[in-house]
């Protein structure tokens, strides 16, 4: 018999190292450019591996977990973050990057999925406040990442940081490989004809696509946000403050809403949430200076906090019995958001400059709102 609170303990774990994974990238952008000589499309195109690699982790962790269950999937992915993170820290060539940001990816897109699905398993009631309680976590590891790089930025360098959270996620791994997880839902595995009709459901297609913007923000906030600020001439430490922020803001309202707002509606707080990012969005982009940068992005992360965690909880009671292929299905579509995201941003700073930035997040911001109201509407 598995232990409940331990378990939700690991998956908090594993929750807040890609946190850190999903920030790394786009807080160490400004080292990389300089130390491989890369231009805003270089850049970009890295950004865009990232997702490509949660793709791969989101698409596979469903069946996997929903047949097989969740011990050995979440151990040799943080085995691959792992191997990831050293791999950054060690590189002397571009490609090694490549293949390190693929790596983070793929062992990152799993383990956000497989532990949100275990969350979702062993939560009994109010699966969305939970959610939104272990939600936390991600916030947290993306907050620890650009604060530590500013912090230690004159003592250590980002290969020496890197290389220490790649020790860490080792012991995440051990730590997985000793503990007693769920028993597997579906060890006769998924027939095609279910994931089928899955695939074909518009609620959870709505769900999906709702993500799919959710993402497509996440990845202007997370990767092009230090490279806007730079550009308005505010000093690089700050701009890493500045981003932490805005996970500041998210964790902050995940926190509220699963401990203080528990027993409010989940549409009622994803609405809100939808009105402060477009508030948010209007301010990080036509009100410039360092603290109208700060009040932005709190609200941003304000408004972003609640999308996952809410959907997850709908998707995984929609789909009870299968949740772990529910919550790939929707993070495959939302990372397809994400990934569009990165590689169209990198086309129009390279045409038009970083500027369009504040364009390309007021309008994910608003489309996201539209897709809110539409889930709710269908659920």
């Amino acid at each position: 018999m598995y232990n409940r609170k331990l378990i939700f303990a690991s998956a908090c774990a594993g929750l807040f190292l890609f946190g850190v994974g999903a920030i790394t990238l786009g807080s160490i952008a400004p080292d990389l450019k300089t130390k491989f000589a890369l231009d805003e499309l270089g850049i970009g195109g890295l950004f865009s591996l990232f997702p490509v690699g949660i793709l791969v982790g989101s698409l596979s962790f469903g069946l996997i977990t929903d047949r097989f269950g969740y011990k050995l999937l979440l151990a040799v992915c943080s085995l691959l973050l792992a191997l990831g993170f050293a791999g950054i820290g060690l590189a002397t060539v571009i490609w090694v990057i490549q293949v390190c940001i693929l790596l983070i990816g793929v062992g990152g897109g799993a383990i956000n999925g497989a532990t949100s699905a275990l969350v979702a398993d062993i939560s009994e009631k109010n699966k969305a406040a939970s959610l939104a309680l272990f939600g936390v976590f991600f916030g947290l590891g993306a907050l620890a990442m650009p604060f530590i790089l500013g912090l230690l930025r004159d003592v250590a360098t980002f290969e020496d940081i890197v290389l220490a959270i790649a020790a860490l996620t080792f012991l995440l791994a051990l730590v997985y490989f000793t503990l007693q997880f769920p028993v597997a839902k579906h060890a006769e595995g998924i027939s095609l004809p279910q994931l089928g009709k899955m695939l074909k459901d518009p609620a959870l297609l709505l769900i999906g696509f709702f993500l799919f913007w959710q993402s497509a923000c996440e990845a202007l906030i997370n990767n092009w946000t230090t490279s806007y600020l730079i550009e308005q001439k505010i000093d690089v430490r700050w701009t890493l403050y500045a981003l932490t922020s805005y996970v500041a803001g998210l964790s902050l309202f995940r926190l509220l809403t699963g401990s203080l707002f528990r027993n409010i509606a989940s549409s009622r707080m994803l609405g809100i949430g939808m009105g402060l990012l477009i508030v948010g969005s209007l301010i990080l982009g036509w009100l410039p200076g360092l603290a109208w940068a700060f009040t932005g992005l709190i609200l941003v992360g304000f408004g972003l906090a609640l999308g996952f965690p809410v959907m997850f909880g709908l998707s995984s009671s929609l789909y009870s019995k299968t949740s772990g292929t529910a919550i790939g299905i929707i993070l495959a579509i939302s990372l397809i958001g994400n990934l569009l995201a990165n590689f169209l941003m990198g086309y129009m700073a390279q045409a038009w400059g970083i500027g369009v930035f504040s364009v390309a997040l007021l309008s994910a911001a608003l489309v996201q709102a539209v897709f809110c109201f539409l889930v709710f509407r269908k659920a």
